[in-house]
């Protein structure tokens, strides 16, 4: 037989010997019947030549297929004499154990037969052990299996097993531990110098905590850091558990990774990609802390608003976006000019907001406004910020606001104050510009009330393209406030679409212009292309807003799949999340489907894709604006897009305006876009042009 460094080999081999001494034989063994497999043989039979021995099992297989052996005769043991070709071999006698499916065979010694019936008794009596000793052998190779089997789960999960005997102090550990602490597999261990790998005081913890399980009995879950002798940091999780006041046992996971993972996720929903500074999300809740430590402290402090307006590029367009370069060139000039204990963030698109901590009044804000305006002059000496122009409002707390909402208004009052003074670009809340706001809402109010009247709230249409066949595949509806004097945009009029009334008179204004519009070109064109409509929060949250859209939609003739709605997360955050649930649900088994608007620059869109019914996700267009120089958003656009692929969605990306976006996109996955580079959005008429032309 083979070495082999199983260890029940060994003890087959001397049950072989056994066999072989108590029937007078040099040479014995077992077989498996149904094949040439040596399950045990004596030692000297092992030490024949490796050919000699195969030649050997062949002839007592062969010689016990030539007999003809009935398994009904397997109580009879019939002993089977069988010729062996073979050095100093003649011949060899077999019985066949058909129960077992097991075959022992002897050679005699010097040509000297043994008796039938003592080897009869001899093999009867060793086959169990042979048995057993292959049912352990068995045993131990599964138990050998699932231990490496575990070994590997331990490594992939960094997990690893722990066990503490109270009476001795012994520590036993699986192989994964070790590695996590940075030891040696099967180094000595102490309760010591395992602590001594846990700086304080989380040494100190994580005694207490097994001092306190090995007490009372119970358990403990505590993450704390480590240096292992070699100075590398880690993080690990250990979870203990008492029993019978004898010791300890339970896990210890090395969460590093998985901490460093969440980590990232939470800075990246927490902050600006551009400018790295607290995004709107956490700047809202460090003003909410502000707030409270204030009250709390009888202090005050200042929330500043700064507008970066950059007028060199606004020309004609109705959006803009700022130059990701210039923002990140403000943001540090900001950050050079005030404290470390000041909190900057990018709050939207081209706006900026201070925490000023234990700031009073005007006079003590003056000198880092003033330091922050020279930093914007510098910018424009050097070229850098050409055209670019600082507008800022500025509100105190408590004098201005009881809280965090309240003051946030209060200094987007000033703000808006500030944009209209250019000669002196600063306003510091006062109630005459409350005032001044009430009025001029009320007055923008008054005129919107008018314009309905006179149907001056359109829908202007800007086309969304097959990037690859560069074909109208659908069309986003914007309203626009067409005056006699001006055409507005919908933020020039946001007072007016916040209104309950105003805002839900406006949205049904513009859906009948929308459906009166589209129904004339399905008589011209029976092309298939949708028609987004955006639907406000106000409009939402209205009770017959579904109502009334599908009795539009029947009544213009349209098919309510003819229509996507788009709804931004600022429509969902704070409402009643199962009602909105049902509203939408209501209307997608109706035909209607829902896209998500400015996808990526809310705190929680991924959760909305998978608890709202949405179809189509639109990629926010500040992810597209430098994605051809910028790795960063291409990754992030490129990972929206393998998300949303996965989960059967569309996916839009807007505000493209030049071919090097656009071919980025192709080149990353993205086939449907919308942006300045095919249309700005166009009136009826011309976009009636478009899509007969295209």
């Amino acid at each position: 037989m083979e070495a082999c460094s199983d260890p029940f080999d060994d003890l087959a081999t001397a049950a072989c010997n056994l066999l072989a001494d108590n029937i007078g034989v040099r040479h014995c063994g077992v077989i498996a019947l149904d094949g040439e497999e040596l399950r045990a043989a004596s030692s000297e039979f092992s030490r024949l030549p490796p050919e000699e021995r195969r030649t050997i099992v062949a002839a007592v297989l062969a010689g016990v297929a030539e007999a003809n052996f009935d398994v009904d005769e397997a109580h009879s043991s019939r002993v089977i004499d069988v010729p062996v070709t073979a050095p100093e071999v003649a011949t060899a006698a077999a019985i066949v154990f058909p129960e077992t499916e097991a075959v022992v065979f002897q050679i005699p010694q010097n040509g000297k037969s043994v008796a039938a019936r003592a080897f009869r008794r001899a093999a009867t009596s060793a086959l169990p052990i042979f048995d057993r000793i292959d049912g352990l052998r068995t045993e131990r190779s599964k138990l050998l299996t699932s231990h490496e089997l575990l070994a590997h789960v331990e490594e992939l999960a960094k997990v690893g097993g722990w066990e503490h005997v109270l009476s001795t102090g012994r520590l036993i550990w699986s192989r994964e531990i070790y590695a996590i602490h940075g030891l040696e597999p099967g180094s000595e261990l102490s309760l010591d110098r395992v602590l001594q790998l846990y700086p304080s005081p989380a040494r100190e913890k994580l005694s207490l905590e097994l001092e306190r399980a090995a007490a009372d009995g119970s358990g403990f879950d505590l993450t704390t850091p480590i240096r292992t002798p070699a100075g590398e940091r880690r993080i690990v999780r250990t979870v203990g558990r008492a029993v019978n006041g004898t010791k300890l046992y339970g896990i210890t996971q090395d969460v590093t990774a998985q901490l460093s993972a969440e980590r990232r996720l939470w800075w990246a929903a927490n902050h600006d990609p551009v400018t790295s500074l607290p995004n709107r999300l956490l700047f809202e809740d460090r003003m909410a802390t502000a707030v409270q430590r204030a009250r709390r402290e009888n202090k005050s402090f200042a929330l500043v608003i700064l507008d970066i307006s950059d007028f060199a590029r606004l020309t004609e367009r109705a959006g803009y976006t700022v130059p990701d370069k210039h923002m990140m060139d403000v943001a540090a000039r900001i950050a050079a000019v005030m404290r470390e204990s000041d909190t900057i963030a990018r709050v939207s698109l081209n706006e900026f907001a201070i925490l000023l901590n234990d700031v009073k009044d005007r006079d003590a804000l003056g000198p880092p406004i003033r330091r922050l305006r020279e930093q914007i002059d510098e910018m424009q000496k050097e070229g850098a910020g050409d055209g670019i122009h600082m507008s800022v409002g500025i509100a105190f707390y408590p004098e201005h606001a009881s809280g965090p909402e309240e003051l946030t208004r209060a200094a987007e009052m000033a703000l808006s104050q500030a944009r209209r003074r250019l000669d002196n670009p600063i306003a510091v809340f006062d109630r005459q510009i409350a005032n001044d706001a009430v009025k001029r809402r009320e007055t923008i109010l008054r005129r919107a009330r008018d314009s309905l009247a006179r149907r001056e709230f359109v829908p202007y249409y800007q086309p969304q393209i097959d990037i690859e066949t560069n074909e109208i595949v659908g069309v986003e509806a914007l309203v626009r406030w067409q005056t006699p004097d001006m055409l507005l945009d919908a933020k020039d009029f946001a007072y007016a679409l916040d209104d309950h009334e105003i805002g839900s008179r406006v949205g049904r204004a513009v859906l009948d212009a929308v459906i009166t519009d589209i129904a004339k070109l399905r008589q011209i064109t029976d092309r298939p292309f949708r028609v987004s409509i955006n639907a406000s929060r106000t409009e939402v949250l209205r009770n017959d807003f579904l109502d009334t859209f599908l009795e539009k939609t029947r009544n213009g003739n349209l098919k309510p799949n003819d229509f996507i709605i788009e709804i931004t997360e600022d429509v969902i955050i704070g409402v009643d999340d199962q009602a909105l649930h049902d509203k939408i649900s209501f209307l997608v088994s109706s035909g209607v489907e829902f896209s998500l608007d400015d996808f990526g620059t809310g705190y929680a869109s991924l959760i909305h894709i998978t608890s709202f019914p949405v179809k189509e996700i639109k990629i926010d267009k500040q992810f597209i604006f430098g994605i051809e120089t910028d790795r960063r958003k291409r990754a992030i656009v490129k990972g929206i897009i393998q998300i949303a692929r996965s989960m059967g969605l569309h996916v839009i990306a807007e505000g493209v305006e030049t071919i090097e976006q656009q071919e980025v996109l192709r080149d990353i996955g993205c086939r449907y876009a919308q942006g300045y580079l095919y249309s700005f959005p166009v009136p009826f008429s011309q976009f009636a042009d478009m899509l007969d032309h295209s």
